[in-house]
């Protein structure tokens, strides 16, 4: 998979997903059927969004990456998706018939942007987009899925990705198969000069970086920690890539009986010592929590299920990005599901949360969906930009 700017084209997958999947029910009797939302246009039937996008200076940006959605209540549908090309556009048809939504643009060396967008059907929708030369630390938490299946071409695709991004540092989780030598050998695909593993058995969580990771500790507890985390110093911030149990207590493969609730409680007591400098904890917590089900609304169907993780980084005064700059639910698993599904089944399982000394610095929060990330894991990663 090469990561390159396309020539303005036409991006359109999910809805052609969804219609397709429409079109197989079929109907019954003399009931004409109804594609609903995802009917597809025709000629002056289309509806296109045409996004400009500049630095702030007017220069036309080459390369931005656009990512649009669209609202169905209460969810939010991406649509379509692509590379500016070198005068700064890319042409988006949104059969959606929908008239808001919002897209997120990003390009390396400036700051990331969400946009809303209200959208006049059936014609061409110009939207102009202006990024600021970055001026922020860029932050990743990634489950990349038992180390990319050990698949060497996938790494290299993922190293091509997230150079879109840039982030300064990474946290990540199921960095099965690379060793402390060929972890640090692949961070560097991406630019990073810094790496740590918690273990090169079992299921490690890492940390990579631009700068250099300082006071680094490596907590493996056997039986009390089921995947252990790794914390260390960089870029002026104490950062923890954590993991937490997959299972409940009542699951034969839970041979510990190693509760989430214990695990998280051991890690909040060693992030509170952590008072002079800001604190970021990113991975997966393999828990729910109370945003996403309000969010949602009704038929949520995860709106059982435990929050007591989330809820107790919340006592010791930390706080859950993604709600901070977002009122709309959007998931973090399953990809399968969600990519194939579109109106966002899933739920949110992955994590970055800030130290209140933090929270004030978070300017950008997302959950990064794209055809690329539908592809690296079973996870989508969340990503942050905060005020240096």
């Amino acid at each position: 998979m090469k990561i390159g700017n396309n020539k303005m084209k036409i991006k359109n997958i999910m809805p052609f997903a969804f219609f397709i999947f429409l079109t197989t029910l079929g109907c019954k009797g003399d009931i004409a059927f109804d594609p609903g939302p995802f009917a597809p246009g025709s000629g002056e039937d289309r509806t296109l969004l045409t996004f400009h996008v500049a630095d702030e200076a007017g220069n036309p940006i080459d390369g931005a990456y656009v990512v649009s959605y669209r609202r169905l209540a209460p969810k939010h549908i991406r649509v379509g998706e692509g590379f500016t090309n070198e005068d700064g556009v890319i042409q988006i048809e949104d059969a959606s018939h929908t008239t808001t939504g919002y897209a997120t643009v990003v390009a390396k060396g400036y700051n990331s942007k969400k946009i809303a967008l209200n959208i006049e059907q059936k014609q061409d929708n110009n939207i102009a987009v202006t990024l600021v030369e970055q001026d922020v630390l860029k932050v990743m938490s990634y489950n990349i899925q038992e180390g990319f299946k050990n698949n060497a071409q996938l790494r290299q695709e993922f190293a091509n990705w997230v150079k879109l991004y840039d982030p300064d540092i990474i946290l990540l989780q199921e960095m099965m198969h690379f060793t402390d030598a060929s972890f640090a050998t692949f961070a560097k695909t991406y630019g990073h000069d810094y790496a740590v593993l918690t273990k090169t058995v079992g299921i490690p969580t890492g940390i990579t970086s631009k700068k250099e990771i300082k006071d680094i500790r490596k907590v493996v507890q056997t039986g009390v920690l089921h995947h252990g985390y790794v914390t260390g110093e960089t870029n002026g911030i104490r950062v923890f890539s954590i993991h937490l149990c997959p299972y409940e207590l009542d699951n034969e493969r839970n041979v510990h009986q190693i509760a989430r609730k214990d695990e998280i409680k051991i890690i909040m007591d060693d992030a509170a010592g952590y008072t002079d400098v800001p604190v970021i904890i990113g991975g997966d917590f393999n828990d729910h929590n109370t945003f996403d089900r309000d969010s949602y609304g009704a038929g949520y169907r995860y709106a059982g299920r435990d929050h007591t993780v989330t809820n107790t980084l919340k006592t010791y005064n930390f706080h859950d990005t993604y709600p901070l700059l977002n009122n709309t639910f959007k998931p973090t698993w399953p990809v399968d599901n969600v990519a194939s599904n579109g109106p966002n089944e899933g739920a949110r399982l992955d994590y970055l949360f800030v130290s209140n000394n933090a929270k004030n610095t978070v300017v950008y929060s997302d959950i990064i969906q794209s055809m690329y990330t539908d592809k690296f894991s079973d996870h989508y990663p969340t990503y942050i930009e905060i005020k240096k």
